[in-house]
């Protein structure tokens, strides 16, 4: 692996942690999913200045977030 390689953290430990309810463990998933979340709930918004901007939608990136710990408390706790 070279020294540009990113690291996301995500191992069998933090989701076993998670699936038990550890809160840190819970934030540190949701920490490494955010990238993915923010570019799931980016859309495209015509500004007061007649551009297009790019905006991510907030209520969007909660409710994934949010199904994402639901998933991780009920479904990934089958697996583990």
């Amino acid at each position: 692996m070279s020294g540009n390689a990113y690291t996301h953290g995500l191992n069998y430990d933090l989701i076993k942690r998670a699936v038990h309810g550890d809160e840190a463990a819970l934030t540190e998933i949701l920490r490494i999913y955010e990238p993915f979340h923010n570019s799931l709930c980016t859309r495209e918004v015509l500004g007061s200045d007649g551009r297009i901007h790019k905006e991510i939608d907030e209520d969007k990136k909660q409710q994934v977030q949010m199904h994402l710990v639901e998933v991780i408390q009920k479904k990934w706790r089958e697996l583990i």
